[in-house]
């Protein structure tokens, strides 16, 4: 790391192991009993009055929800392990860019430029707050939940914006 490269702020980044395992709960839940009624259907299934499915398709259909269920548990439990095991690289802002992790299932510290980030925005999909940084090429993604503080939130956005303002300024002169 360069001298300009001295990180000012870093924010400890974690996911919820509990509510990683909550949702492969859940899914354990609904795999066993779609599985179940999969198992013991002997009824047909109209879904929505538009699509109607024989005995044989109906429990055809259970299956692959079941199916389904099951890999989302497999999915949790592979994240769970994975970030037990490799851990999940903070989020830092130096001088010149922004590191945060990226990837799945295993995250790895991505470094973007400042000079290359054309825009913030922030969303919230079923609780999960997002923080979007805009290059020309892509949309990189920071979960904010994973700050552990709505504080830590506001101090990363805060002062990423005011990083992006001085090398703006900067790249003017």
């Amino acid at each position: 790391m360069t001298p300009s490269e001295q990180q000012s702020m870093t924010f400890r980044c974690r996911p919820s192991p509990k509510v990683m395992l909550i949702c492969g709960l859940f899914f354990a839940a609904c795999a066993a009993v779609i599985g179940q009624k999969a198992s013991t259907n002997t009824k047909g299934l109209i879904l929505n009055g538009f699509i109607e499915f024989s005995p044989s398709g109906a429990s055809t259909f259970y299956w692959v929800l079941t199916a389904l269920s099951i890999l989302f548990v497999l999915v949790a439990g592979w994240m769970i392990v994975t970030t037990l095991v490799h851990g999940v690289p903070d989020v830092a802002l130096t001088n010149e860019a922004i590191s945060f992790p990226v990837g799945f299932p295993i995250k790895r510290p991505f470094r973007l430029p400042y000079a290359e980030i054309t825009g913030l925005s922030q969303s919230e999909v079923s609780g999960q707050r997002i923080l979007t940084l805009h290059t020309a090429a892509k949309k990189h993604h920071i979960a904010l939940n994973w700050l552990g503080s709505k504080d830590a939130e506001v101090a990363l956005t805060r002062e990423l914006a005011q990083q992006l303002s001085r090398d703006s300024a900067g790249s003017e002169t």
